[in-house]
């Protein structure tokens, strides 16, 4: 039966059908890099750890009872360093998932053949430069190189093996340190067997290095001239190119809640998205903010279902927006309310007003 709340003077209910179709998994918090932009570091007393494979086990067969269908392999850390990765990529596929993982691209070189002869369906490549020096000053203490044969290789073996998967796509986070690759970025992309690149905004927080474009009028506008330049590299290149906001507008839109997703920690902890699944503060257009870490069950004793009922009235929220723009409110440097995710000005607890995955600034690893 569904759930029912009063809205106003309506009563409403969820569907009894509702259930989650994506899982975000997060296998692993550590990590082989110490990248600048990483909000890891925005983190108090982060704790590294693994997931087990049992506990991945356990996910994917409640999360077949739910009715999900697709499996990301992302989070606060590098799937990869996760030593039964691709044991849980098998299982995954063989359950018949797809199956998608977000990495840095350092171990690409060494897996690729499990990548193709798995099936894996994405491949989402994190990279931040295209000019050695500057990759490895960005990702330290990445090789660029490394990564590229990795990428080739992979493109050999699936026109090899006459596979399209798994799909490779880019994600490049813009700062002031690699603002004039962004146009570039799409003429190299095409040679590597990356059929989409996604650029985002990186997201500040206190105590980081301030590398933030968009709170800095000469980067910019200097990003600006980089975006008019995309149109003709994408006719020239053929690459799919998805480009973020560079200010707030009227368009919002969660890419959790649009694609019916849940997190789960490497803890076993379901939050309902990555941004939320931890104590952290950020620095969005100039304003700090508090993020408060949003659970909503423990996958190891709870039913995934159940734990994604518990999340229908944020779900409403999103679905109907209804709560407010707080990035783009003329009372954005004055209002205190703001300054966490505890609540907002039209009584939501949570809330999601000022999250830039929400108002397209960032892209979500989703």
């Amino acid at each position: 039966m569904g759930e029912k709340f009063k809205y106003g003077d309506w009563e409403l209910s969820l569907s009894p059908d509702s259930h989650p179709r994506t899982l975000m998994v997060e296998i692993s918090t550590n990590c082989n890099y110490n990248c600048l932009h990483c909000f890891r570091n925005a983190v108090p007393n982060f704790k590294k750890c693994n997931m087990s494979y049992d506990t991945l086990e356990l996910i994917l067969r409640k999360g077949m009872e739910a009715g999900v269908s697709k499996l990301v392999l992302s989070g606060w850390g590098e799937p990869s360093s996760n030593p039964k990765m691709i044991e849980m990529l098998r299982t995954a596929k063989e359950l018949g998932f797809t199956v998608a993982l977000n990495t840095n691209g350092s171990a690409l070189e060494d897996m690729a053949e499990e990548l193709v002869g798995l099936g894996v369906d994405e491949v989402f490549v994190s990279i931040d430069a295209y000019d050695i020096k500057l990759y490895r000053d960005i990702r330290k203490p990445g090789d660029l190189s490394k990564v590229m044969r990795g990428l080739k290789k992979l493109l050999e073996l699936k026109i090899e093996k006459g596979s399209v998967k798994p799909q490779v796509n880019a994600i490049f986070t813009i700062t002031k340190l690699n603002v004039g690759e962004v146009s570039r970025s799409i003429e190299l992309t095409r040679d590597l067997g990356i059929s989409e690149i996604r650029f985002s905004n990186y997201i500040h927080y206190p105590g980081g290095v301030d590398l933030s474009c968009i709170d800095d009028e000469g980067c910019l506008e200097k990003l600006k001239g980089e975006l008019d330049l995309v149109p003709l590299k994408i006719l020239e290149g053929g690459v799919k190119v998805v480009i973020p906001n560079l200010a707030p507008t009227t368009y919002r839109s969660c890419p959790f809640f649009s694609n019916r997703a849940l997190f789960i920690r490497c803890d076993g902890i379901v939050s309902p998205c990555i941004y939320y699944s931890r104590n952290w503060r950020t620095k969005v257009l100039g304003v700090e903010r508090r993020i408060n870490e949003v659970i909503l069950g423990d996958i190891k004793r709870e039913g995934l279902i159940d734990i994604w009922r518990k999340s229908y009235k944020m779900f409403f929220r999103l679905y109907f927006l209804r709560l407010p723009s707080c990035l783009d409110c003329n009372l954005v440097n004055y209002c205190l309310i703001t300054r966490s995710n505890e609540t907002d000005c039209w009584g939501n607890k949570p809330s999601c007003s000022h999250c830039p995955y929400l108002h397209g600034l960032s892209y979500c690893p989703l």
